[in-house]
């Protein structure tokens, strides 16, 4: 039973059949890199439903870009990682009906039964993928759209991909929620979603997301650059802010 720094006992962890393992804990910081060499590693999971504990993923797709969305894979054709995990026809018809329609049209089920790998496969050859552009470990940020629901399957069908990521994400869907609040009128012109829901297609409309909202919505360095000069100006004996931090949180 996992308990709590108080005593109390957190009985959804039990639930989840979630294991005292490293990668649940927040590890401690390292140095970091600047954020336009740290890589992102999106990843999307197509699953027979949204529940992590009895749903399972049956599809994933993994691509490793730089800080400027530049994929670092230049070796595959693909230029990702992609695979379907075997399910069996029961659990297939179990599926809600936005699944069985979706994953039925788009071609999912009929690759997910014929399969032949398990879980256990797709997440070592994901994680030689990983160790491959990314040889060091909780180096690259997870990257997608609510990715956090991705990662919550992950720590179940996958948890030693979810231990060699670093603990923070990047959510492109949260940028999105802010500028519908903050610049209404510019997300009215956002362009439209494909929503072909496979998992390679679903990054790529992430990773084009995220480029649009860095082209029209956030400031880019060169925008930025004489308030950051200014500001530096104004605290001489302390570290420049545009520099990354030497003092490690411990």
């Amino acid at each position: 039973m996992f308990r709590s720094g108080i005593g109390r006992a957190l009985s959804y962890l039990s639930r989840t059949q979630a294991k005292s393992q490293p990668y649940l804990l927040k590890p401690k910081l390292r140095k970091m890199e600047t954020s336009n060499t740290k890589p992102l590693v999106w990843i999307d999971c197509e699953m027979t439903g949204l529940d992590h504990v009895n749903d399972e993923i049956i599809e994933i797709c993994c691509i490793v870009t730089d800080g400027k969305l530049k994929n670092l894979d230049t070796e595959t054709k693909e230029q990702c990682y992609e695979s379907v995990v075997h399910c069996p026809k029961e659990k297939l018809d179990a599926m809600d009906q936005w699944c069985l329609d979706h994953h039925g049209s788009s071609g999912l089920m009929d690759k997910v039964l014929a399969s032949k790998k398990t879980k256990e496969q797709v997440e070592e050859e994901l994680l030689n993928y990983l160790q491959k552009w990314i040889p060091e470990k909780r180096v690259g940020i997870l990257a997608g759209n609510s990715v956090h629901m991705d990662r919550l399957f992950m720590l179940k069908d996958f948890p030693r991909v979810v231990q060699y990521l670093h603990y923070r994400i990047v959510d492109v869907s949260s940028i999105m929620e802010v500028a519908r609040r903050h610049n209404p009128s510019l997300t009215a012109v956002v362009p439209k979603k494909e929503a072909a829901h496979t998992a390679k297609s679903d990054i790529l409309e992430s990773i084009s997301q995220l480029q649009w909202y860095m082209d029209h919505y956030l400031k880019s360095e060169e925008e930025t650059k004489e308030f950051v000069e200014s500001q530096n100006e104004k605290r001489p004996s302390e570290e420049p802010i545009d520099q990354p931090q030497k003092k490690q949180c411990q």
